[in-house]
């Protein structure tokens, strides 16, 4: 393919088969858990996939913006999924007496904004982003930094626990639209940038007619308009949950009422 060799990625395998793992155990003597499974595994798949051969191969040699991809499926696809997934064995495990007051410390709604976005801002930055592409356990433990940064930020949204602050579903939809306006940061860089902002891509071989030049703007477009199309329709759905459950409560009351 292109003269990518397939190579194993013994890091990804053990953390997927981890994963399974967590979630199978727990499950154990626990009924209606179709739903959870789904949305688990669909997680975990789109995590396999981005980051094993062929993709994070050709994300990580040759096109930034298959990176890029790869860094928005990790940060706004797979840690809800993970979160809607987790079975309630799994919550207790994570959960507990003992990490309760760091979890509701750090998932509180600005300081998960703050640490999400600092994070994807500097895991864009040139140093940051050579240094990922030229060492792979270097790039497998920032893509790891990134994937707790990025299920913290989704606690206020998806839910944890009880006893750990959820959103109202208005304010659910204004995180979420003021998460859809940072990424702009980054991705207008790459975006409009007239020179090769990442060395590491400079001197590889060019694949499928793309120049260096235009991957980097076509890595700032996804940034953008990939974030921010996942985010909007992330946030109509919130917007239909939160329209049925007034709905539903609008009926309740008038049921009781007669």
């Amino acid at each position: 393919m292109i003269g990518i060799n397939w190579h194993p990625h013994p890091d990804v395998w053990a953390l997927i088969i981890s994963l399974i793992i967590f979630f199978e155990i727990p499950a154990s003597g626990l009924d209606n858990i179709k739903s959870k499974r789904k949305y688990w595994y669909t997680g975990v798949g789109l995590l396999w996939i981005w980051t094993d051969w062929p993709l994070h191969d050709i994300g990580e040699r040759y096109l930034f913006s298959i990176h890029s991809a790869e860094h928005i499926v990790l940060a706004l696809v797979v840690p809800p999924l993970l979160l809607m997934g987790l079975n309630e064995n799994q919550k207790k495990l994570v959960v507990t007496q003992k990490t309760i007051p760091f979890i509701s410390a750090l998932s509180r709604p600005f300081v998960a904004f703050l640490i999400f976005n600092f994070i994807i801002v500097g895991i864009h930055w040139s140093v940051v982003i050579n240094l990922m592409v030229t060492n792979s356990l270097v790039h497998f433990l920032l893509h790891g930094i990134m994937l707790l940064a990025s299920l913290n930020m989704w606690i206020p949204v998806i839910g944890l626990d009880t006893r750990i602050r959820q959103l109202s579903f208005p304010l659910r939809i204004g995180y979420l639209f003021i998460q859809s306006l940072l990424p702009t940061i980054p991705a207008s860089f790459l975006a409009f940038s007239t020179a090769p902002l990442y060395s590491a891509y400079v001197e590889v071989e060019q694949i499928y007619n793309i120049s260096v030049l235009n991957d980097q703007t076509l890595a700032g477009l996804i940034l953008k308009l990939g974030g921010g199309i996942i985010l909007w329709v992330i946030i109509l759905i919130i917007w239909m949950n939160w329209f049925r459950a007034e709905k539903k409560a609008t009926e309740y009351q008038k049921s009781h009422q007669d």
